[in-house]
């Protein structure tokens, strides 16, 4: 699936990453064998490093587009 573009499938196997619609669920289930398990959230680490890129003249601001 791209942001856009989609393609219905009939199955998927493992390791691969779909996206379901109209499935009521919370996030961290997995769907195997018709039963429901309950996965643990994935920790993400805080930043290490923020930047902030500005273009030293006004004019050159459209090149960062």
């Amino acid at each position: 699936m791209h942001s856009n573009e989609m393609e219905d499938v009939d199955e998927v196997g493992p390791g691969d990453i779909f996206a379901i619609f109209g499935v009521d669920c919370a996030s961290g289930e997995t769907f195997c064998d018709g039963a429901n398990y309950s996965l643990r959230n994935m920790h993400v680490a805080e930043a290490v490093l923020s930047l902030t890129i500005k273009p030293k003249q006004k004019e050159n601001l459209n090149k960062f587009l």
